[in-house]
């Protein structure tokens, strides 16, 4: 049994893999020639568009999606239901957001050249939230290769025509337009094999099913909301107590660091049909899943955390240049963030996988109104290293609340004191070897041969690790 979800969750995950890998490395490189491109002023106004967009966006969500992942895995035969009610619901959720969010850059005094560029975001981000919505109808029904397909075209075609736009003379306005023209393009093609191979829309709708799907899911629109205020809300905070170059250059390390946190949420959202069904056939089976996810995230979180901590000012100058050099320290702050971000989804996703939202909503809320705390405090004194200590002191915090839940629910972490030692011991010679190496690439090649060679001789994969991964390789 246990083989035979690894391989299914494998098969997931290597297809969000594909997609996440392509579309965040293309993506990254998008935003650095963009942030080359412009300088730090204008990408500092395109930072904050979309950061803005991206919190105004999850009324329109309203945590539908993760609800239909969760719903749908476990009742299949109502997919088409609930993907015609959220198409209606999400249409008027839309424009309520697009409403509210052109209001707000006008009472906030923002310059029309914001103004224009963030209300081309806010289209883009209520399109995305379509197409997110077909995507959760993939991710239940465990298909997620079509995501991948349609997640790679989309960061291609808006990577190419950004990089011919610029290259013809044409400026940030217009580089801003191909995000919700690629993005309506794909929504076309998501509607299209959702209606074809899952669910069809219904143009009956039952009002009072729309509010019970409303009413489940307030609670994780919350959850979304919360999240979304934690990891964005310091740059829209910056753009109003400081400059956009202040804006440009924090978001050029935060942009790095966001790009890598895909990993660990591509991960968890490829588990979370599976131990939402654990959660009704297996209690001993969904902690297994979280024991054995709790250690792959760390051993691979802790030598990207220490690489980036090291190299920062390596990584800063070869990606964006040395107008860009400030950054090397704010992404020193934000290693420490990245660490803890690799451990926490798997958390979060287990109490929303075992119906204990309230928990998660809980220790996201707590998290979110910190950070605004700790922002209004730092922000003015320190700028935008007070921004990147406000973003990590409040994660410390936050990992602290989801352990407490998790050992709550009865998750023994016992289990780290057989191998955490061994992976700290790896680390530690990783980077001493770091500091020694003066050439990028060299440094990443050495440091991860020393931390891979290091973690087999300490035989931190065990017996059971291996037997579990040569079984998913040969699909038996």
């Amino acid at each position: 049994m246990k083989f035979g979800t690894a391989r299914r969750i494998t098969a997931n995950f290597a297809s969000l893999a594909t997609a996440e890998i392509t579309s965040k490395i293309i993506q990254a490189l998008i935003f650095i020639y963009l942030a080359r491109f412009l300088g730090k002023d204008d990408f500092g106004i395109f930072s904050f568009s979309i950061s803005f967009s991206l919190i105004f966006m999850i009324l329109a969500d309203f945590g539908m999606g993760t609800l239909f992942v969760r719903e749908i895995s476990r009742k299949k035969e109502q997919a088409s239901k609930f993907f015609s009610h959220g198409l209606a619901i999400k249409a008027v959720l839309a424009a309520i957001s697009l409403a509210l969010g052109y209001m707000f850059l006008n009472i906030m005094g923002y310059p029309q050249r914001t103004v224009y560029v963030a209300s081309i975001m806010l289209l883009f981000a209520a399109l995305q939230s379509f197409t997110e919505l077909h995507f959760s109808i993939f991710r239940a029904f465990e298909k997620m290769h079509y995501e991948m397909i349609l997640k790679v075209i989309r960061i291609l075609s808006i990577a190419g025509l950004v990089l011919y736009l610029t290259k013809n003379g044409h400026g940030i306005i217009a580089a801003s337009l191909i995000f919700p023209l690629i993005e309506f393009i794909m929504l076309l093609f998501a509607f299209v094999i959702v209606s074809a191979k899952f669910a069809k829309v219904d143009l009956r709708l039952d009002f009072e099913f729309s509010k019970s799907i409303l009413k489940e899911s307030y609670i994780l629109f919350l959850s979304l909301l919360f999240a979304t205020l934690y990891l964005y809300v310091d740059v829209v905070m910056l753009s109003k107590m400081r400059t956009n170059a202040e804006v440009g250059i924090y978001s050029a390390a935060s942009n790095i660091v966001i790009a890598l946190i895909f990993v660990p949420l591509m991960y968890a959202n490829s588990i979370y049909p599976t131990i939402s069904r654990f959660y009704i056939t297996s209690k001993k089976s969904l902690a297994w899943v979280y024991e054995k996810s709790f250690k792959y995230m760390l051993m691979l979180g802790c030598p990207i955390a220490a690489g980036l901590f090291v190299l920062s000012d390596k990584i800063i100058n070869f990606l964006y240049g040395q107008q860009y050099a400030q950054s090397a320290a704010v992404l020193m702050v934000w290693s420490g963030y990245i660490l803890l971000k690799f451990l926490n989804p798997i958390g979060g996703y287990t109490l929303l996988a075992t119906d204990q939202q309230h928990k998660r909503l809980a220790g996201q809320g707590a998290a979110a109104a910190i950070n605004i705390i700790l922002n209004i405090i730092l922000i003015p004194a320190y700028g935008i290293m007070g921004a990147a200590f406000a973003t990590l002191i409040t994660e410390i915090i936050f990992t602290a609340i989801y352990c407490s839940f998790m050992a709550k629910f009865g998750i023994n972490f016992k289990f780290l004191k057989k191998f955490s030692y061994k992976i700290v011991i790896a680390v530690l010679a990783m980077a001493i070897i770091l500091f020694y190496i003066r050439n990028l690439a060299a440094a990443i090649l050495i440091g991860a041969s020393v931390y891979l060679a290091v973690i087999f001789l300490l035989r931190v994969i065990d017996e059971e690790d291996k037997a579990l991964f040569n079984r998913v390789v040969r699909n038996t």
